[in-house]
């Protein structure tokens, strides 16, 4: 057989055993990276930062530590116009993101953000370009200013501006937002509908949330004043990010006032924050999607 023939080979086989080990050392280097105690620092910037973290039961808790080890090891944080981020930045953003994905048990050593590679950080809300389609297909420029993008599966742009007034009570919440539209296309389309696990699943969800959707735009037309940021009407992928600020922000209310919408945001999320202010037993909940 020829020598570049079996170089060929060679390196064929050396790219497949990689391609097969990768996953396997990821998920044991992310095991390990999760098992350590967090920085002292660490705990007083979540007080600081993050409203329900005093209320989260204490292995929610932990494991939301191990996650932002974890997060903060992966993921490239980059400041723009000038914007400086600093460990107390990259912790606070880890956080919201890691606490939406806490209750799945197969986190951290797969389906966690595998795909994101960095988080942009302005100062303030940005500008951004946008093109608009009407019904008869014309195009216009025009440029918007934001408080966070997810442009793709790779990257997400936020406003630490944003960011910071989460922290003062303020009931939107753009890193929750923004990881939601992630969480929305790891079924590869931003719809509304993330990955559910099957059929059933899928259609008590669509019946659940159509028609809180509907209800929504028919509330917003009346002037009517609603619990959901009236942004949420605009079209589904941002009636589920703004509906996955709420079941975080506004747990309580949410589960009183759209019982239904808020059940299957638990079973989605696996976890029942509305319970967190009143009870000290553990949340995060093994609730499987048929």
């Amino acid at each position: 057989m020829d020598t570049p023939l079996l170089l060929l080979i060679g390196s064929a086989v050396g790219v497949a055993l990689w391609l097969a080990l990768w996953p396997v050392a990821r998920s044991r280097r992310r095991l390990e990276i999760s098992r350590r105690e967090p920085p002292p620092e660490w705990l007083v910037w979540l007080q600081r930062r993050l409203p329900l973290y005093r209320d989260l039961p204490d292995d929610i808790r932990a494991r939301l530590h191990g996650l932002i080890a974890v997060f903060l090891r992966e993921k490239n944080f980059v400041g723009c116009n000038e914007l400086t981020v600093t460990d107390e930045m990259r912790v606070t953003i880890a956080a919201y993101a890691c606490l939406l994905v806490v209750g799945r048990p197969e986190v951290p050593r797969a389906h966690f953000y595998d795909d994101l590679l960095a988080i942009l950080v302005y100062p303030t809300p940005f500008i951004a370009p946008q093109s608009h389609h009407d019904e008869n297909g014309l195009v216009s420029e025009s440029e918007d200013v934001l408080s966070g993008q997810a442009w793709d599966s790779h990257r997400i742009i936020l406003s630490w501006q944003d960011v910071e007034e989460s922290a003062e009570g303020a009931h939107h919440n753009v890193v929750l937002h923004e990881f939601a539209h992630y969480l929305d296309m790891e079924d590869e389309s931003m719809d509304g509908a993330p990955g559910l696990g099957g059929a059933r699943a899928f259609e008590e969800w669509s019946e659940v949330f159509w028609d809180e959707y509907d209800r929504l735009c028919a509330q917003i037309d009346a002037g009517e004043h609603t619990l959901l940021d009236p942004y949420a009407a605009a079209e589904p992928a941002e009636f589920f990010a703004v509906v996955t600020e709420t079941f975080f922000m506004q747990p309580r209310e949410l589960e009183a006032r759209h019982p239904g919408l808020y059940e299957q945001l638990r079973k989605y999320y696996r976890l029942h924050p509305a319970a967190w202010a009143t009870s000290g037993t553990s949340a995060c909940e093994d609730a499987p999607r048929s």
